[in-house]
């Protein structure tokens, strides 16, 4: 009896395990669960329909679960028909003999599906939004994937569900212009990722001419956004129609360049929210990667080319390093390597930080000027390409507002130049400083070394400061101005030694005087060209609207060295005296006792006179004048020269006109040889006798003349006279006169 029960308890044993491996691998074949699994699958999404052949009921001993296996399923979604390789029911062995169909969970497989297929799967798991879009961007490509899809007790569909598989050569349309093609990725459940979220990991496949391969991106849906991180690894070539569509997705601004081509390996992190109305939150992005090859055509930048004169638009980086990293207030960019501005490649190091609430820059870093020519013409200085030279900076600015220079720094052999917290407002006009350090070489002989320090007032002091710039912008219209229109400061200056561009130096070179309001309402200057000869200068306000300005110098030559249609100007004394009033200036110049030997305008009025004779002197030993004067006027750039008089013994002059400076000169006057003014005077009765004796002149007095055209390009015409107008002679015995009166004292 014992051995019966133990053989039929080892025979139900076989049985059972037989059924359970006959279960397992090869399945019960039934249609008992077909309407209740079509009609089930109804109750879920009314749009989704499932068909199939029949079912098989597997059994999973690992979960102890029963298996539905649809055999050739299909999924009709609103009419649309999806193959499915594989489509497994789960169900728990209670319900299989109550009969109360409540899934567990679902496992659906695809194989080589159009991706535009990809949306009416999506329409079921995904969230609306995300499946709308996806409608959009998704334009061709194969797909293969698994879901894993789980149910709620009350037979609803559950968040927890997971998906893996893979794209194939597909064509991506994020943007109408930003497309990826020949994409191929898999995708998968991340469980490193918070809520078990999806990552994208890109196998193959190209934005533009950049590969995208070994890219990722990361999906987490979260209750009220979905959050995607984004890792691309972009490598290749960019022109700048592509480059202008990638940095719109940033918010970066081009407007800068003019052309933009290179080659570059970069990584590129991008982070956001994606709400319910599939709007972008929370944007961060970060980039860094290298530069292998990058030309740079950029707009003309007049203030550039100002101190680079060899710059011209076209800058080329190479083998350089650059990141970026956005965040919710700011955007900073390093960026490191090897640029070329002329033709060789030489060191850089910046980087810029942008406040978006603020709109400010705050830009730093090194440049190395070696190949650059560098030209500072207000110091009167030069650097030769080839020279070592770095410029170091620390500037923080609003382009429409502010620059605010923390700290600049230019080094070239024992030159230095540094500026320390300049502010100055949109037109670079100074608003307030700190510190200005200068020591510059010109043909290695020291012409500035000077030290600026402003607290409460401005102090300047040092060993040598080269004034050749200054004296020249006494004759130039420069619509930019020094100083802001609310700088005010008392200034002090004590110079040992003051260069002119001549060998007229000036010694102890001081200077005091208060600044209102952008300019000058009082200065007084001294200096000495010797023990006996001086320069002063002094600026006066005589009221509210009107300021007066004097000049004094023993000597005349560093004044008007810097006219360039003169040359070999020698002695002379200077006077001038104007006058301002609301911008419109009134001047007289006066300059005596002075030689010129070459006059490109003058010698050609000469010659054409037939005067070759005193032409012939003008370009030897030069003319000798005993006085000169001009009474002017003056508004913008129009200068009006009411009346010119220069009185010699070889030849007289007096002439009138203007000159729109850089534009054009206008002059007409009248030329005499001094025998021929020397006869006419000499008739006028009692004063011809006691100046120029009895003798009297013959033939054609002088010629009327008329100087008209651009400056590098006046024409010049003249017309005999006989008769000489009541004012030349006027003005020549004024002159005359005072002549005497000296050499009688």
């Amino acid at each position: 009896m014992g051995r019966f029960f133990f053989r039929l308890f080892f025979l139900l044993i076989a049985i059972a395990i037989s059924i359970v491996i006959f279960l397992t691998y090869i399945g019960l074949e039934t249609d008992k669960f077909d309407d209740l699994i079509k009609n089930k699958t109804n109750e879920i999404n009314n749009n989704v329909k499932l068909d199939f052949i029949k079912t098989k009921i597997h059994l999973n001993p690992t979960e102890l679960n029963l298996v539905v296996k649809l055999q050739k399923p299909k999924i009709l979604i609103k009419n649309n028909e999806i193959n499915l390789s594989k489509l497994d029911l789960f169900l728990s062995l209670k319900n299989f003999f109550n009969s109360d169909f409540l899934l567990k969970r679902a496992e659906v497989e695809f194989v080589g599906n159009d991706i535009k297929d990809l949306t009416k799967v999506t329409s079921i798991f995904f969230p609306r939004f995300i499946n709308k879009k996806f409608k959009k961007i998704f334009e061709k490509g194969s797909l293969e994937g698994k879901f894993s899809i789980p149910f709620e007790p009350d037979g609803t569909v559950g968040k927890t569900y997971d998906f893996s598989g893979k794209m194939s050569d597909a064509s991506i349309n994020i943007t109408k212009k930003f497309l990826i093609r020949n994409l191929t990725a898999v995708i998968e459940r991340d469980n490193e990722i918070e809520n078990n979220g999806f990552v994208i990991a890109i196998k193959k496949g190209s934005i533009f001419d950049l590969e995208l391969a070994d890219s990722k991106i990361n999906f987490n849906f979260k209750k009220n956004a979905t959050e995607i991180k984004n890792y691309l690894r972009t490598n290749g070539k960019l022109n700048f129609s592509q480059i202008k569509i990638i940095t719109s997705l940033f918010g970066l601004n081009t407007e800068t360049f003019r052309d933009i081509n290179g080659n570059a390996d970069l990584r590129t992190k991008i982070n956001f929210d994606l709400d319910k109305k599939f709007k972008i939150k929370n944007l961060s992005y970060s980039m860094n990667g290298k530069i292998d090859s990058l030309e740079l055509i950029v707009k003309d930048k007049k203030i550039i080319k100002k101190y680079l004169p060899l710059y011209n638009s076209q800058i080329f980086l190479k083998d350089t390093n650059i990141k970026l990293t956005k965040s919710k207030n700011n955007q900073t960019t390093k960026i490191e390597g090897l640029i070329k501005l002329n033709k060789k490649f030489n060191s850089f190091k910046i980087k810029n930080k942008y406040n978006y609430s603020k709109r400010s820059f705050d830009v730093n870093g090194i440049i190395n000027l070696t190949d650059s020519l560098v030209n500072i013409s207000k110091l009167n200085y030069k650097k030769d390409q080839g020279k070592k030279s770095d410029l170091i900076f620390d500037v923080n600015f609003i382009s429409d507002k502010y620059y605010n220079i923390r700290d600049l720094k230019f080094s070239s052999e024992k030159t230095e130049i540094y500026l320390s917290n300049i502010k100055l407002n949109r037109n670079l006009e100074a608003l307030d400083f700190e510190k200005l350090k200068v020591k510059t070489f010109s043909n290695n002989i020291k012409n500035n070394d000077f030290l600026i320090n402003k607290s409460t007032n401005i102090i300047i002091s040092g060993e040598v400061f080269d004034a050749e710039p200054f004296l020249a912008s006494l004759y130039k219209k420069d619509n930019k101005k020094t100083f802001d229109k609310k700088f005010t400061s008392k200034i002090k200056i004590n110079i040992k030694r003051a260069i002119t561009g001549t060998e007229d130096e000036v010694s102890d070179f001081a200077m005091i005087g208060e600044i209102n309001k952008g300019s000058f309402n009082k200065l007084s200057l001294k200096g000495n060209f010797s023990k006996d000869e001086i320069i002063e200068m002094t600026i006066y306000q005589v009221d509210k609207d009107k300021k007066t300005i004097e000049v004094i110098s023993d000597r005349a030559k560093p004044f008007v060295n810097n006219f360039n249609f003169i040359k070999g100007f020698e002695g002379g004394r200077l006077e001038y005296v104007s006058t301002i009033t609301k911008g419109i200036s009134s001047s007289n110049l006066i300059i005596t006792d002075f030689k010129v030997s070459r006059v490109p305008a003058l010698a050609q009025l000469l010659t054409l006179a037939s005067l070759q004779g005193i032409a012939d002197t003008l370009s030897g030993e030069g003319i000798r004048f005993e006085a000169f004067e001009m009474k002017s006027n003056s508004e913008g750039n129009i200068l009006n020269i009411e009346e010119s008089f220069a009185l010699g013994p070889a030849v007289s002059i007096l002439f009138e006109g203007y000159v729109d400076k850089g534009k054009i000169v206008s002059l007409r006057g009248t030329l005499v040889p001094a025998t021929k003014l020397n006869s006419i005077i000499a008739k006028i009765p009692l004063v011809g006798s006691i100046l120029v004796g009895k003798k009297t002149g013959e033939g054609v007095v002088g010629v009327s003349f008329k100087m008209k055209g651009p400056p590098k390009d006046i024409k010049t015409t003249v017309n005999p006279i006989k008769t000489l107008t009541p004012r030349f002679i006027v003005r020549a015995l004024e002159k005359i006169k005072k002549q005497k009166k000296k050499e009688t004292k």
